[in-house]
């Protein structure tokens, strides 16, 4: 379905499933896709919802600042349609956004898991994310992309893929659009600071994370399980950081007796 919002901003929305309301919220990138091949498990026993954010894939971006605040709107009208309780899953970005929709009480949440996520920027996420900006700006998108996958999947799954190809390149108009695209949704994850939303999380809570991660390393996991009052930590040993995609059956192992819980 598409949902419109008031400044403009189409948003591509999925559902499908039947049980208790879950909305899975992805990362940087945005995409619903980022949730394929767990949908078939998570539908067998939820209604679930995914979407594109706005100015991604389906989505058209409208006329709000991409921020972490605007996203968690966007994802609570996405809520709000699914009616009642709707369980929350952000990975990465998308950790932060689920983690200001339930803090600051933008819908109504039954449970919340924020993988992969942080509280605030540290110098580590500052330099990363400008280095990447850097290799967006002087590079090109497809130089930043490609180098996005070096940093996001363990070695052995890229190997296995093969993907190994020169990244193709882009028309000029293109090019401009992705930059302007990526640099402002870095901007909004490097301008978010959550750290004073721990206190008002009011429902039961699951921290995952990955021990390998580099893009978001797992030291931000543990402090915010540990910000969390009452909140269950179940790391993952490894997988980088996609590894809902790269350990997928560790990843739902994790997450699903919590939502059944």
């Amino acid at each position: 379905m598409i949902l419109a919002r008031p400044d403009g901003a189409e948003l591509a929305v999925t559902i499908t499933g039947e049980g208790p309301a879950l909305l899975l919220v992805s990362g940087l990138g945005g995409t619903a896709g980022f949730w394929a091949r767990l949908l078939p498990e998570l539908s067998r026993h939820h209604r679930v919802a995914v979407l594109d954010q706005r100015g991604v894939a389906a989505s058209t971006r409208g006329q709000a600042p991409v921020n972490i605040r605007t996203l968690a709107e966007d994802a609570a009208a996405v809520a709000a349609a699914m009616e009642g309780p709707v369980a929350l899953c952000g990975h990465s970005t998308g950790a932060a956004i689920v983690l200001t929709m339930a803090a600051e009480g933008l819908c109504d949440v039954s449970r919340l898991v924020l993988s992969a996520g942080w509280l605030r920027p540290d110098p580590y996420l500052h330099a990363l994310f400008t280095t990447r900006l850097a290799i967006l700006e002087r590079a090109g998108y497809a130089a930043y992309e490609q180098m996005g996958r070096f940093l996001g999947y363990p070695a052995e799954t890229l190997i296995a893929a093969g993907n190994f190809a020169d990244p193709a390149l882009l028309s000029a108009a293109r090019e401009a659009e992705e930059r302007l695209r990526w640099s402002e949704r870095i901007g909004a994850l490097l301008g978010f600071d959550g750290t004073d939303l721990p206190p008002k999380i009011q429902v039961p809570t699951l921290v995952l994370g990955a021990t390998d991660d580099v893009i978001v390393p797992h030291h931000h996991q543990r402090a915010t399980a540990a910000a969390l009052r009452g909140a269950a930590f179940a790391p993952l040993p490894d997988g980088g950081h996609f590894y809902p995609q790269t350990r997928q059956a560790a990843f739902l192992e994790r997450l699903q007796p919590f939502l059944a819980g």
